[in-house]
């Protein structure tokens, strides 16, 4: 069973977790006691100083072999291709494959066809990661006027194209790191939010980190009823909340999602905010009052200074809203 296949059964069966053992989990040589957390390899060597480049010719002539079996495919080219591929991890070798093979000028079909077959066909996690690169960049975007979204297994029924694989394998943690840059350059940024915003409830890991960053949080792209961009929204409501601690996404959700606006609204109105709203706002300034010297803190939030007074200001002037969440006070001396 090839992973795609075995992560459609998973979802399929009702016992679907974003974050379970992959079938090929023995390759990472883990000791039985380790805990392998799903796109934390990928998530943290990017927050890292620690460099993933390889020589230009090596990236060179891995893209080649990929070239190779995509234009000539073959059971001699294809054991080629994938032993070169396994041996490094896929995030050092996506990009510049990529920007090879646009030089080489290959078939655009062919390369499509490759990448379905590395991302539905294969049982390695890595090969699965280089074909969802493929795929958005050069996978069947289907016809654009189709409503898009995934359904309730993880199956984008309502899109077309490439985009049901991609969404189906985001729905893994190990996957998503690849797939949501992916299914923004297929399905563009103006669709992207209705294609990924659904996802987001089943994850809460590195996987749903990265989808936060791929989210279009354009002030133009808002929702008819609300008159509120979603992605934003949904930063201030729901943004912070997951298992690797409100740090990890709280100057992207203080940002993006407009947090010294709104708490200046939220002073102004005398009405109370909703308590989603209200236990979201308590959770990024949490996670921005953590001051771990990891994650950015309130000192890096470019408006920080304003989100600290506002929301003392908010916490003083209403009381009431330790009903809803009672770390206000808390967070007010974290302050200091």
């Amino acid at each position: 069973m090839t992973l795609y296949e075995w992560v459609k059964a998973e979802l399929e069966s009702g016992a679907f977790r974003s974050d379970s053992r992959l079938p090929d989990h023995a390759d990472l040589g883990a000791e039985a006691s380790d805990r392998w957390v799903p796109g934390a390899y990928e998530s943290l060597l990017m927050r890292s100083t620690y460099s993933i480049r390889r020589h230009a010719f090596q990236n060179y002539l891995l893209a080649r072999k990929v070239r190779k079996q995509a234009l000539k495919p073959s059971d001699k080219n294809c054991e080629k291709e994938e032993a070169a591929l396994l041996k490094t991890g896929a995030l050092a070798v996506v990009d510049p494959v990529i920007s090879f093979l646009h030089a080489m000028h290959t078939d655009k079909a062919a390369l499509r066809s490759e990448g379905l077959r590395l991302a539905t066909g294969t049982r390695k996690r890595e090969l699965v990661k280089v074909g969802i690169a493929l795929l958005g960049m050069w996978g069947d975007r289907g016809d654009p006027e189709q409503p898009a979204g995934p359904d309730a297994n993880g199956d984008a029924d309502k899109a077309s194209g490439d985009l049901d694989i991609l969404l189906t394998l985001a729905r893994h943690e190990e996957f998503t790191f690849f797939c949501a840059p992916a299914v923004r350059s297929l399905a563009g940024a103006e669709n992207v939010n209705d294609l990924l915003l659904p996802l987001l409830d089943g994850l809460d890991g590195w996987g749903k980190t990265a989808i936060l960053y791929e989210l279009n949080y354009d002030p133009l792209q808002t929702d008819e009823a609300s008159g509120v961009n979603p992605a934003s929204e949904y930063l201030l409501r729901r943004g912070c909340f997951n298992r690797l601690g409100p740090e990890v996404n709280a100057n992207l959700c203080a940002t993006k999602g407009g947090l010294a606006a709104r708490l200046k609204t939220l002073c102004e109105s005398e009405e109370l905010p909703d308590a989603e709203l209200y236990r979201g706002i308590c959770e990024i300034m949490w996670g921005l009052t953590s001051f771990s010297g990891v994650y950015d803190s309130l000192n890096d939030y470019k408006h920080g200074h304003d989100a600290r007074n506002l929301f003392k200001q908010l916490v003083e002037t209403k009381p009431e809203l330790a009903e809803l969440d009672p770390r206000g006070p808390e967070i007010i001396d974290r302050m200091r």
